[in-house]
């Protein structure tokens, strides 16, 4: 018998701004957002989030997390795409555990999540950077591996 459901949660995060609790539910593959009321800078969330805050949304809804979360990813169709599963030792391409894996992060802005409050932005962005732009984003690690 299968579970109702199976939920991860991660700390969303900007640069060091805890934005709030982002979760997963395995079984549904259903996201969910559980906004940090203490910060009132709206413009430190995505702007897929601060929309519907000003809107006096209370939930942002599954849709809009996906599509937050799969726009950060490499894409499922990226040439070369199992050079980078290689690296992050996955066997194929699935949404949520990537996102894990690359911690959230992309070179367009500064949101990233964490797992535990040892982690700060500048130790995971320094690896973030390095790592990929390093190992995965030269002719180099493609043509050697």
């Amino acid at each position: 018998m299968l579970p109702k459901s199976v939920i991860e949660t991660v700390d969303l995060m900007n640069k060091d701004y805890f934005l709030g609790q982002l979760s997963y539910d395995i079984v549904s593959e259903e996201y969910s957002f559980k906004r940090n009321k203490e910060i009132n800078d709206l413009k430190l969330y995505p702007a897929e989030f601060y929309g519907l805050f000003e809107l006096k949304e209370i939930e942002v809804q599954s849709d809009v997390i996906r599509e937050f979360i799969v726009n950060r990813l490499i894409p499922y169709n990226r040439m070369n795409l199992s050079k980078y599963l290689k690296y992050y030792d996955m066997e194929f391409w699935d949404e949520w555990e990537l996102f894990l894996k690359a911690k959230g992060m992309c070179f367009l802005d500064t949101f990233w999540i964490r797992r535990n409050n040892n982690e700060t932005y500048k130790k995971c962005h320094i690896k973030f950077t390095n790592s990929v732009r390093d190992d995965l984003l030269t002719e180099e690690y493609f043509l050697e591996n």
